[in-house]
């Protein structure tokens, strides 16, 4: 995302308390997607994303999850069920696919785009 939205907080339950990093796990756990869905929207094996889920060289590409996944849920006042809905949900913007299938293909790019477009509009 370009002009990345200011978020008004990082939702720990999405990073490893430990470590201090973004866990793949626990955004799977979130989202109700498996770990290796996930593993795939970052380009990465899914046994060593299951090993090591909050691996540094995991990083880069799950804040790019990171930030759709909160930006979604932001846009929803919290509400995760609602977020999980509309990742499921044909939407118009993607040509009538679910967001869901652009993470299952590792295609993050357009939900970034859609994201940063909505947190726009409603900032309005």
């Amino acid at each position: 995302m370009s002009a990345t939205p200011a978020f008004a907080s990082a939702d720990p339950a999405l990073f490893n308390p430990r470590s201090g990093r973004l866990d793949a796990s626990r955004i799977a756990s979130d989202i109700q997607l498996p770990v290796s869905t996930i593993a795939v929207a970052i380009g990465k094996k899914a046994p060593s994303v299951r090993k090591h889920p909050d691996a540094s060289s995991l990083q880069p590409e799950l804040r790019r999850l990171y930030r759709v996944w909160v930006a979604i849920v932001e846009l929803y006042a919290g509400n995760k069920k609602s977020a999980r809905i509309f990742l499921n949900a044909p939407n118009k913007h993607l040509e009538n696919q679910a967001p869901v299938e652009f993470i299952e293909k590792g295609d993050l790019k357009p939900l970034e785009s859609l994201a940063e477009a909505m947190c726009a509009r409603a900032h309005i």
